[in-house]
């Protein structure tokens, strides 16, 4: 006796159902192909309101997605995005990159993101995979001093607006963050601290260049001159603050304050100093830099500098959106957004 018969494909396999077209829409709505385009793109020509319905009702019936591959090529946009971000697990571009994605999803783009982990090697091949990918523009926050991922954009005719450092010819957001290492060092002072350190970013980052910076200008306005051991390198992250301060808790005659580059560094600080038996602010007072929401919940509550990182975000997405609609020559500029400090309990005066 014959099996019964089945329409599934030998080996089980359910062949592949055919791709709904813009012609079986067409066809469907008794118009012709182009006005699917048409109702679909919302223009360039007007469809009358008759023939718009009959094409929704078509669409939503057939289950209709126009490809993105064919408006690409027939715009040539993808309606995409690209983010180079340094560190993925710091909250701080969390909330940068949720901002940028909200401006781009209103604006009907979708953001590709790439994580460089701070390595000049992962930037240049996120450069490349965002080329490859077609993206209109990209929002990059390049981390070393070696720049080829920028240009390597630039020269594929991609639009960049970069965030957090001052590049020559590129349009630019950065914070002041040489006033933010003038603050944070000048709140300790009016405290009363004299022996001030400073945990700073490993690497050439020039950030954490400007910061240090700060600190020195303050050091000077007061007469105190800088001990190059209280200057200490860290990584990124708690555990690379908890390092760095034991180094200090080293030195014979330690801090009684230190300024940290970011929040998650002096957390970690805070950590090490705690697991000495320093008291915080009573032995050791502890300023971070970012104003990410951990520095309000741990305890002592984080006095830090806040940098508007979300409006950073914003202003980015809007400055590339901006540069993708001109059709005009653009000069580069720099926007230079302020920091303010937050003044909470991890900082008093020397006991």
């Amino acid at each position: 006796m014959s099996a019964p018969h089945s329409n599934r494909p030998r080996g089980g396999v359910l062949a592949p159902k055919a791709r709904v077209t813009r012609n079986d829409v067409a066809r469907l709505a008794g118009v012709v192909p182009s006005t699917v385009s048409y109702v679909v793109n919302n223009g360039p020509r007007p469809v009358s309101v008759e023939a718009r319905e009959r094409v929704l009702k078509a669409i939503d019936k057939l289950g209709y997605h126009p490809s993105d591959v064919a408006r690409s090529l027939r715009t040539h946009r993808t309606q995409t995005i690209g983010l180079v971000i340094p560190d993925i697990t710091n909250p701080y571009y969390g909330e940068m990159t949720q901002a940028i994605e909200e401006v781009s999803f209103q604006h009907g783009y979708t953001v590709i993101l790439a994580h460089s982990s701070q390595l000049p090697e992962r930037e240049l091949r996120y450069s490349h995979v965002l080329r490859s990918k077609g993206v209109d523009g990209v929002i990059f926050l390049p981390v070393t001093s070696d720049l080829e991922p920028v240009y390597s954009l630039e020269r594929a005719g991609i639009q960049l607006v970069i965030l957090e450092r001052e590049v020559p010819g590129y349009t630019c957001i950065v914070f002041d963050e040489h006033d933010g290492g003038y603050l944070a060092t000048q709140h300790l002072l009016a405290l009363g601290h004299r022996r001030i350190g400073c945990i700073v970013l490993a690497g050439d980052s020039t950030s954490s260049a400007a910061r240090v910076e700060g600190y020195r200008a303050a050091l000077a306005d007061a007469a105190i001159p800088v001990a190059a051991d209280y200057v200490v390198e860290s990584n990124y992250g708690y555990t690379a603050g908890e390092v760095a301060a034991r180094r200090l808790l080293k030195l014979e005659k330690r801090p009684t304050a230190v300024v940290a580059h970011n929040d998650l560094i002096a957390i970690g600080a805070m950590k090490a100093f705690a697991e000495a038996g320093l008291k915080i602010p009573g032995d050791v007072s502890v300023i971070g830099f970012d104003d990410i929401a951990a520095a309000s919940y741990v305890q002592p509550r984080l006095t830090t500098i806040a940098s508007p990182k979300r409006e950073m975000g914003r202003a980015g997405i809007e400055m590339l959106l901006n540069l993708l609609k001109s059709s005009d020559t653009v000069f580069p500029e720099t926007l230079r957004l302020p920091v303010e400090l937050v003044v909470r309990e991890s900082t008093a005066r020397p006991v």
